[in-house]
């Protein structure tokens, strides 16, 4: 399990997963606003997405 910040997602991020469950999502950090301060967790979002072209999980 990661523990590196906070991962926001959005609606549309749903959207696709639940479209295509095994998407693979880029993770993106979004930009401090403030100084990096070794107290304050990172934070990311949801990037770009690829649909593999076949199941790993043996579906069709």
């Amino acid at each position: 399990m990661f523990r590196f910040g906070w991962l926001t997602i959005a609606a549309d991020d749903l959207a696709v997963w639940k479209q295509f469950p095994h998407a693979l999502f880029a993770l993106v950090k979004t930009a401090a606003a403030t100084p990096v301060d070794e107290d304050v967790a990172e934070e990311f979002h949801l990037g770009a997405f690829e649909l593999p072209e076949k199941s790993t999980l043996g579906e069709h």
